[in-house]
């Protein structure tokens, strides 16, 4: 969703008329926009993707067909019903974790009505950016994937993480998710054995560091199209988001080659990926990142989701069908190896 402030801009080249919006990552021009209107001082390079972006806004050049690289950020609405839950019988619960840096970072969580523990699954939203706290509890009333997993019997956990828009590779947002996995672990409602990341696109890449965590331990991790772009390294700033994407191949040098199968090795768990093919994402998830992953010996399974665009996980853009399909992949993948099953 494009919002109202992208107007025309007077005076502009030829050559930014000219750029097609799907080549724009809109939640990045939301942000300057907003870093713009407070007064905050933009780079060079910021002020020319603002302007690139409000130029392709004004030229009204939008594909009819939502750009398949959207979906999984803030302000994405689902197309799907969720499962109707009564609050009085599941409230939603904040908390807030504290990172080994000293960080604190909110959350959200819900368990079903129980006398007893639950195996629990932490959501990790896509993006770069932090998410607020009333958007983690909607998230849990409204979400189709995750009020159907807390009807199947699961506690339901929306984290997330401080943005690091401007430094992609900072370890801060891996801090405040490890925070949250160990706070979840210690809830009363939880039993420890039995928590699953559930991480996609941005979060995605998270769930893949979580899973190389030496003093973390999960019965499975579940990925949807996860950002490798970051987990590889080679995204190494907001301007490298379409290159990397793109020029894969030659950014990936030995240091990076070494540096990702050094993470992978400490995989412990088997990893379940839903992924389209759409979003562009999948050339280096499918020619480097799942290739060293099966290399390295350890599982990974695949499921494939032709012509679904990103998001389609969490019911954006996408039919009830589809969703139904991800948890029910989900579950088949997860309650085998959970020592304390979602039993309702």
């Amino acid at each position: 969703m494009q919002t109202h402030f992208f107007i025309a801009l007077s005076i502009v080249s030829t050559f930014l008329l000219s750029l097609n919006a799907a080549e724009i990552d809109w939640d990045k021009a939301r942000t300057l926009h907003r870093k713009s209107k407070q007064g905050q001082t933009l780079s060079n390079e910021e002020k020319d993707y603002l302007e690139k972006a409000m130029a392709a806004r004004s030229g009204g050049s939008r594909p009819n067909r939502p750009d398949p690289t959207r979906g999984d950020g803030t302000g994405e609405k689902a197309t799907v019903e969720p499962v109707r839950i009564s609050e009085s019988d599941s409230p939603v619960k904040t908390l807030t974790a504290t990172a080994s840096d000293g960080n604190k970072i909110d959350f959200a969580y819900r368990a079903p009505k129980s006398n007893r523990p639950r195996p629990a699954i932490i959501f990790i939203h896509g993006s770069l950016g932090q998410r607020r706290i009333h958007d983690l509890v909607d998230n849990l009333k409204s979400g189709p994937t995750p009020t159907r997993f807390l009807s199947a019997g699961y506690v339901c956990v929306a984290a997330t993480f401080r943005t690091y828009g401007e430094e992609p590779l900072s370890e801060c947002p891996i801090l405040d998710t490890v925070a949250i996995v160990e706070t979840v672990k210690s809830l009363p409602e939880v039993d420890p054995e039995s928590v699953v990341i559930f991480g996609t696109s941005g979060g995605g890449h998270l769930a893949l560091e979580l899973a190389a965590r030496e003093e973390l331990s999960f019965p499975a991790v579940v990925i949807g199209e996860p950002a490798s772009i970051l987990f590889t390294g080679l995204m190494t700033s907001i301007a490298m988001r379409e290159p990397a994407m793109r020029d894969y191949r030659e950014l990936y040098t030995e240091e990076h080659r070494r540096k990702t199968e050094a993470k992978i090795a400490n995989f412990s768990c088997p990893i379940l990926v839903h992924h389209g093919d759409r979003h562009p994402l999948r050339k280096i998830n499918f020619d480097i990142v799942f290739p060293a992953i099966k290399d390295a010996g350890k599982s990974i399974t695949v499921e494939m989701y032709p012509g679904e665009d990103h998001g389609f996980y969490w019911g954006n853009r996408t039919s009830e069908a589809t969703v139904e399909k991800v948890v029910k992949t989900t579950r088949a993948f997860i309650d085998p190896l959970l020592k304390t099953k979602p039993a309702t």
